[in-house]
């Protein structure tokens, strides 16, 4: 398993030097910055944003309006999950809205929050209605696969709502939720910079974009483009980790 592990790695690598050579050999034969830039002057546009004095600050900005957003997301989907399965009137009521979250194009949903929401609130707003339908998705299923026979033990035994809600759903959500944590986030993550671009708060890593785009600093695009992919690889790995540490008990069973 190790060894596959290392092989697919070893892989990705070289796929990735392959990449970037082509990349290279591309920009060269077209000799054109505006349209595909070359490798060296987007690496040294990242050491440029770097040292900018503003660029914590755009990233910062813009992953605590993906917390707040997604945490915002998070608790009413845990709280409607769990409504929607002892009242199936809030699992219809909420039907229409998840599907409209789910298919309506997010550009579109840029758009019309910045006609009915303020720039600044604009990016939250997207932000919450792509993540909040798979969250909520998520813990109606996670409930819904919960072992017959421990509900309707629950039911011989009496036991209260409140005391199902404690000790089983919220648990079993908890796994659940574990399991696509930053996934999600770094999906949140995405649509907020979507949202800064056209919104154009002060700061934040889309307006960032925005003005490089205004100044036709595809150099800066790129840039800029390889450090959100830095950010979103490392959610991932944290993802990893996290699991690792939850899922423990399944790998010293195996072993």
């Amino acid at each position: 398993m190790k060894e596959f592990t290392w092989k697919n790695k070893i892989q990705g690598i070289i796929a990735c030097i392959v990449l970037i050579i082509l990349w290279e050999i591309i920009a060269i034969k077209m000799n054109n910055e505006i349209y595909l830039p070359r490798v060296e002057n987007v690496l040294f546009s990242i050491k440029e944003i770097l040292v900018k004095d503003d660029f914590f600050k755009n990233i910062l900005f813009s992953l605590s309006r993906t917390l707040i957003s997604f945490l915002i997301a998070l608790i009413l989907a845990i709280v409607f999950g769990v409504l929607s399965l002892m009242y199936p009137v809030f699992k219809s009521f909420l039907k229409p809205l998840n599907s409209i979250g789910k298919t309506i194009p997010t550009m579109v949903l840029i758009v019309l929050a910045l006609i009915w929401f303020k720039k600044e609130e604009a990016p939250f707003i997207v932000s919450f209605f792509i993540v909040f339908p798979i969250l909520y998705e998520g813990v109606i299923s996670s409930i819904n696969n919960i072992n017959k026979e421990l509900m309707d033990m629950c039911k011989v035994y009496k036991i209260s709502t409140w005391q199902k809600v404690k000790k089983i759903y919220m648990p079993v959500i908890g796994f659940y939720i574990t399991g696509i944590l930053m996934s999600t986030f770094s999906l949140a993550f995405k649509v907020i910079i979507a949202g800064e671009v056209y919104g154009e708060p002060k700061y934040g890593v889309g307006s960032s974009i925005q003005v490089e785009k205004m100044n036709f600093n595809t150099n800066a695009i790129f840039a800029w483009v390889i450090i959100i992919a830095i950010l979103s690889v490392s959610f991932d790995l944290l993802n990893k980790l996290v699991i690792k540490k939850v899922y423990r008990w399944k790998h010293e069973d195996r072993n």
